[in-house]
């Protein structure tokens, strides 16, 4: 038997229903001829270009058309050097700003070692159509991480235009 979650304004009383174990899945690769090294994250721009991006955690994003047939990935972003990685660190996080078709900026989540401590990174870069610009960076947030794991990442612009920014319990162990 399994349970569910209401997300409606007045649950009270209600009892989850029962799971139908008889479903049947299929997983189909979408983009057949593309690879990737560490994926942690697919979006889109909200630009209507058909794009979709995705976030290797070295710190590549990764940008193709949102076609089955796509055949290759071009590097977007390359942030890999300033950008320290493994296990639960690494560029964790985009978000396109809502403007982003005519504006450019997009913002990234990622994880670096600064004098010998681990930060989270928040920053800013402009984009043209093809690339962003890794020299545009403006570092907006920083914070150190006591432990390299449970490091958040999600990025997401709300519909009051403010970004919100998950950022992770802070690590260490016994959880």
């Amino acid at each position: 038997a399994g349970a569910g979650l209401s997300c409606s304004d007045n649950n009270e009383g209600t009892v989850p229903e029962e799971e139908d174990s008889t479903v049947a899945l299929t997983i189909t690769d979408a983009f057949p001829a593309l690879t990737f090294s560490s994926p942690v994250e697919l979006m889109h721009a909200g630009d209507g270009s058909n794009r979709l991006f995705i976030l290797e955690q070295r710190g590549l994003v990764k940008v193709f058309k949102n076609e089955t047939n796509v055949s290759q990935a071009e590097t977007f972003l390359d942030i890999s050097g300033r950008v320290s990685s493994g296990g639960e660190t690494g560029l964790l996080g985009i978000a396109f700003h809502p403007n982003f078709s005519t504006n450019g900026q997009l913002f990234v989540n990622y994880t670096r070692q600064q004098n010998g401590q681990l930060q989270t990174v928040i920053s800013r870069f402009q984009s043209n159509e093809r690339a962003a610009d890794a020299n545009s960076e403006e570092i907006l947030l920083t914070f150190n991480q006591p432990y390299s794991n449970h490091n958040g990442g999600a990025l997401l612009f709300g519909k009051d235009g403010f970004l919100y920014i998950a950022t992770g319990d802070g690590g260490s162990g016994g959880d």
